[in-house]
């Protein structure tokens, strides 16, 4: 089966959709991005549609295939959003194909922590490791599970991570059931508790040393992060944890805090595996490392279904 040579890959967010190119599986230099807000205020998959082609016009890209992350629970048909708790909007919606019909091309689907963590396989941080764990932690919180080079799916929409009962004090987000860990340890939580404290949420860990209550409630969320990661490193027994997302990028993130209450908080000690904590090198592009992959992935489950 032939591959496609030239990829178009949208990186759909919390905060904004971004747009790059594969081709011959290398990434290029192009990218645009528009504001996630247009999801949420129209029609998001018309508003999708009409960002895809602005793109083709300005780049002048001719992409065979679309390859699209999803934000949330991904039906087993690979075309249905089952809930996107960051883009309420797409929740119920067939993505791929209405996105396939208002374009002209095919549509591949992936949740966005695979498509994240199998990039990194390929071309980052967890390059060489056959048993990886990724935990990113952005505008919402996303996990996966990568044994040689498959993603473990369970029944369809396995590690959405960020909706796991958590702690039962009483948070809630939007849009989300109450005290599941996106409402503890997300960008939305951090920004709550920016609002909270008075400080730009780019500044928070920067600014916690000057400001006890503040340092006092990072320390909580750095540690309720912790013990969700050392949670699904005992469910998984990984070779490598990655973890990634823009919070670990933030200016003053205590990166090193995070992976020492990992330490305490995994069985390394009990079992004696050393404890592989790597941080994710390619940001969102890692997707792009991954589209490939995924395209002839996809169209290898396609054929073996009929």
């Amino acid at each position: 089966m032939t591959q496609p040579r030239t990829l178009l890959v949208i990186d759909v967010g919390g905060t904004s959709v971004k747009f790059a190119a594969s081709v011959d599986a290398r990434p290029q230099d192009y990218v645009r991005q528009f504001s996630s807000v247009a999801l949420r205020e129209a029609d998001p998959v018309q508003a999708l549609a009409s960002m895809t082609r602005q793109v083709l016009a300005e780049s002048g890209l001719q992409p065979e295939v679309i390859v699209s992350t999803v934000p949330g629970f991904l039906d087993v048909d690979e075309d249905r959003v089952l809930f996107a708790g960051n883009i309420l909007a797409l929740n119920g919606r067939r993505l791929a194909s209405e996105l396939c019909a208002l374009v002209g091309l095919p549509v591949v689907l992936e949740r966005d922590a695979v498509l994240a963590l199998i990039g990194e396989t390929v071309a980052g941080a967890a390059r060489g490791a056959r048993r990886a764990l990724g935990l990113f932690f952005g505008t919402g919180v996303g996990a996966a599970y990568v044994e040689d080079g498959r993603p473990f799916r369970g029944a369809g929409w396995a590690l959405e991570i960020g909706h796991m009962p958590f702690k039962g004090a009483g948070r809630q987000l939007e849009g989300m059931r109450k005290d599941v860990l996106e409402a503890y340890v997300s960008g939305r939580a951090l920004q709550m508790m920016a609002d909270r404290h008075g400080v730009a949420i780019e500044r928070v860990f920067v600014e916690r040393d000057s400001r006890p209550a503040l340092d006092r409630d990072l320390d909580e969320f750095v540690r309720d992060q912790a013990f969700a990661i050392g949670t699904a490193v005992t469910l998984f027994s990984p070779e490598v944890t990655l973890l990634g997302g823009g919070l670990c990028e933030m200016a003053g993130f205590p990166r090193q805090r995070l992976a020492e209450l990992v330490q305490a908080n995994a069985p390394y000690a009990e079992t004696g595996r050393p404890m592989q904590l790597r941080w994710a090198e390619l940001g969102w592009r890692s997707a792009l490392h991954g589209a490939p992959l995924a395209v002839q992935a996809h169209r290898q489950r396609q054929a073996a279904a009929v």
